[in-house]
């Protein structure tokens, strides 16, 4: 499948829109469309919403999620900085020590 976007630097990353494509392409379809909605609905510019967005997949510890976009936010004008804050306003809030640690692996991982 072709994006739009950049995807993980890791090679062999898989995204779970790819995993939902491959049991019910109609709801990736959707699902793709609903994201897209959603980064149009409102105020936020593209760096802010990328932000907010790691700070979910952080939370969640989802990984590829985190990783796709660090690279977005990257690419809306963030800095490695600007994610390593995301994820240690994080920290006693909504991550413990480990979670935090690992998401800011992540980041290091795909932008360092």
């Amino acid at each position: 499948m072709a994006y739009d976007y950049p995807l993980s630097k890791q090679p062999t990353f898989v995204s779970n829109l790819d995993r939902l494509r491959e049991t019910s392409p109609e709801m990736a379809t959707a699902f793709r469309g609903l994201r897209v909605a959603a980064d149009a609905a409102g105020p936020l510019s593209a760096l802010q919403r990328e932000l907010t967005l790691l700070a979910g997949f952080a939370s969640t510890r989802n990984e590829g999620g985190f990783r796709v976009h660090c690279t977005r936010a990257v690419e809306a004008g963030g800095s490695l900085a600007e994610i390593e804050q995301v994820v240690l306003l994080l920290l006693g809030t909504t991550l413990g020590l480990a979670p935090a640690v690992e998401a800011l692996s992540w980041a290091h991982d795909e932008l360092g």
